[in-house]
């Protein structure tokens, strides 16, 4: 049997990869990475792209996200309803977060 590695968020420290973004990481395998991250009012954003499909679950706040040429926009709040937004990122597409708004963003990022 694998090892059964866990992660408890509350416990960790926040990084800072830009002074933006706070993030933390969990580290399940070489193969599967999850991140949680707050992204502030008036981020710059980086656009990127990678080899591998990514998850995206905005938690709380409103955001667009860019995906190649489109624009998604998301409100989330999870007290409201369970009220979380979800999207899949195809390997190879160019994508990036934005926050034009006035709150933080709270969001999960799986690959």
């Amino acid at each position: 049997m694998d090892e059964v590695r866990h992660l408890d968020w509350g416990k960790c420290d926040w990084f800072h990869p830009k002074p933006s973004v706070m993030r933390k990481v969990y580290q399940g395998s070489s193969h599967y990475t999850i991140s949680m991250g707050v992204i502030q009012p008036g981020h710059v954003p980086g656009p990127h792209k990678h080899d591998y499909e990514q998850s995206v679950v905005i938690l709380k706040g409103k955001c667009d996200f860019h995906v190649d040429d489109k624009v998604y926009t998301f409100d989330a709040d999870l007290d409201k309803d369970g009220g979380l937004c979800f999207m899949t990122i195809p390997a190879g597409a160019m994508h990036w977060i934005e926050n034009p708004y006035d709150k933080p963003v709270y969001n999960m990022d799986i690959f």
